[in-house]
């Protein structure tokens, strides 16, 4: 068997599609790189208002699993769910 003989306009849209396909990856690799520089943003933010109501930020909730836990006065409470547990 002889690979298959690809013609000049074959090889142009070949070349067409890489080109689109690296423009949708650098695209999809700055959106990205944005969110995470978004998302450290946000867990900066939450420490700090943690710490200024003097509350400790847990685990996901393990009943919802939509947040994590807040812990405040001895207690562990979901601010979505309402679950509530004293420790």
């Amino acid at each position: 068997m002889t690979p298959r003989e690809t013609y000049p306009q074959e090889r142009q849209r070949e070349r067409t599609g890489d080109r689109a396909r690296r423009a949708q990856l650098e695209q999809v690799t700055e959106r990205l790189e944005a969110t995470e520089r978004r998302l450290t943003q946000l867990q900066n933010t939450v420490r700090a208002v943690a710490r200024e109501a003097d509350v400790t930020v847990s685990g996901p909730c393990g009943r919802c699993g939509r947040v994590n836990l807040l812990v405040t006065d001895g207690t562990l409470h979901c601010p979505m769910c309402g679950y509530r547990r004293s420790l």
